[in-house]
């Protein structure tokens, strides 16, 4: 069985550390990266729903975001995709609209559901830089409770 990656911690006035990872990865055309808001020790966070609360319309109250590289091999190439699971319990995209971080408009939402999470597709000709300065303030405009300034970033080469 293979090892977690390591846990990187990055500020979020850094997201050029995210950005590297994600020229990388897009340059090896496979992988993905998990980033989540890091939350202080002292702040109690309630568990993440689990299989059993089936009928729950929410997601985890600490939002995972999940990068995937964009595939160019096999009959389907893939752009690169941003996915996050959050605990609104409503439509993520209607309240990012109102929000420093809307999504882009040459950006294309796969998938909007309260509970599965808000899926994004990201055009080839996305700046790494923009993408990963979008991620920090989407999972910051959706994070529940109060959160550090840094983020927890977990590099899957794939």
């Amino acid at each position: 069985m293979k090892a977690a990656p390591p846990r990187l911690l990055v500020v979020e006035t850094a997201p050029e550390v995210l950005a590297e990872r994600i020229d990388e990865l897009t340059v090896a055309g496979k992988g993905w990266i998990n980033v989540l808001p890091e939350i202080p020790e002292d702040v109690p966070v309630p568990p993440t729903p689990t299989a059993f609360a089936v009928f729950s319309k929410r997601g985890p109250l600490v939002p995972l975001a999940t990068w995937t590289a964009p595939t160019t091999s096999g009959r389907h190439p893939e752009p690169a995709q941003v996915g996050v699971h959050h605990g609104l319990g409503r439509s993520a995209a209607r309240f990012l609209a109102d929000t420093p971080a809307a999504i882009p408009s040459t950006w294309r939402t796969v998938q909007d559901h309260a509970r599965r999470g808000l899926v994004i597709a990201v055009p080839p000709d996305a700046a790494p830089m923009m993408v990963a300065e979008w991620i920090f303030t989407m999972l910051s405009e959706l994070c529940i409770p109060p959160r550090t300034q840094c983020y927890e970033m977990f590099v899957y080469p794939g």
